[in-house]
């Protein structure tokens, strides 16, 4: 898990009694709203007390349906994990994509 993941408590107004949130932020930049799920709204489904990712942005914004989080160190593990910094690859380094073609799709051209 990164030590890059903060949470900051604050109040969301969510037309309903799920009401605590915590914004997510990475290296200072916000990339969620989590929402705490009332167990008296959610229970019967199996997800109260569990968070939910209310707003997502930059690459988690994507997400078509993020799970829910029964705690706050899985859902920064689950964010971090769609978050954390992509290493390019670089050609002059001797590591062509186009030279791992998995035959799927037409073949790069070189």
């Amino acid at each position: 898990m990164s030590a890059a993941i903060t949470l900051a408590p604050i109040l969301v107004d969510t037309g309903s009694t799920d009401s605590e949130g915590r914004l997510a932020y990475r290296d200072g930049r916000l990339i969620g709203v989590l929402t705490l799920l009332d167990p008296e709204l959610h229970g019967e489904l199996g997800v109260g007390r569990h968070w939910f990712l209310e707003a997502g942005f930059g690459r988690v914004a994507g997400e078509p349906r993020p799970p829910t989080f029964p705690t706050l160190d899985a859902a920064r593990l689950w964010l971090d994990g769609r978050t954390a910094p992509v290493t390019p690859h670089c050609a002059a380094g001797g590591d062509s994509p186009s030279a791992r073609w998995a035959g799927t799709g037409p073949r790069p051209r070189r």
